[in-house]
């Protein structure tokens, strides 16, 4: 009786174990599919993080060109136009495709001296003006001109990697620098241009008196050209466009 007592606690000892055993061995199995069914966290490096935003410093030189033809939408008569090289430095942040300008630049314009006369006036019946303009030379302030400030976005069309089409547009504020005189004249003739003896000063109420001109006035930019990129940090601009009057130039820098 003894015998059959102990058989059979061992029997179920036996079985306890067995069963713990499959317990832990099915929990271990539990574990694993949970840990391979949690999703793999990604590294921030591996995250798409966009364009890269670059600084650009450049330098600029236009033409800066105001025809005859424009000049007399104004006034009757002019004596000719004016072709002048404007400097200028900028500064701009790019990322991708847009780009925001900030730029300094100086600008002159002269007309060779000689008679204007105004819109609706009649030679010889009516008084031309002889019209004469500060010239000193681009770094000097004495100039007639203006000097600029200005900020101007741009987009830049692909058409290889290292050819966009640029083109944008802006606003900013001008300082006139420089003046233009003017002296009251009398005439004879009709044709100003071929006979300019005809005319002389007679000592009119203005003698080499300074146009009043506005000392500031704002501008507005509109922009378009191309850009060369022979390197991701080098760019070469030829545009084009308005920048307080008709221009055309190249600028260069780098990208940082």
């Amino acid at each position: 009786m003894r015998f059959r007592l102990a058989s059979a606690s061992l029997v179920a000892l036996l079985a306890l174990g067995s069963a713990a055993r499959n317990a832990a061995a099915q929990a271990a199995l539990d574990d694993d599919d949970d840990s391979s069914s949690t999703p793999a966290t990604t590294s921030s490096s591996d995250e798409d993080t966009g364009p890269k935003t670059m600084v650009g410093v450049g330098l600029r030189l236009r033409d800066m060109i105001v025809p005859k033809g424009l000049i007399e939408l104004f006034v009757e008569h002019a004596n000719g136009g004016s072709s002048e090289p404007g400097l200028g430095i900028e500064v701009s942040r790019r990322k991708g495709d847009f780009e925001v300008q900030f730029a300094v630049e100086k600008d002159q314009i002269y007309v060779e001296p000689g008679l204007w006369v105004d819109k609706g006036d009649m030679i010889p019946q009516d008084e031309p003006d002889y019209v004469e303009f500060d010239k000193a030379g681009m770094f000097n302030f004495k100039s007639f001109g203006w000097v600029t400030a200005e900020v101007t976005f741009l987009n830049h069309s692909e058409i290889t990697k290292w050819l966009s089409i640029r083109y944008g547009g802006g606003a900013g504020i001008a300082l006139v620098t420089g003046h233009v005189y003017r002296t009251d004249y009398r005439c004879q003739t009709t044709d100003l241009d071929t006979e300019p003896g005809h005319c002389a000063d007679y000592n009119g109420e203005h003698n080499h008196s300074a146009y009043d001109i506005p000392p500031v006035f704002l501008i507005v930019n509109a922009i378009v050209g191309v850009q060369f990129r022979p390197t991701d940090k080098v760019f070469i601009n030829v545009e084009g466009g308005l920048h307080s009057a008709p221009f055309f130039g190249i600028s260069g820098g780098a990208y940082f």
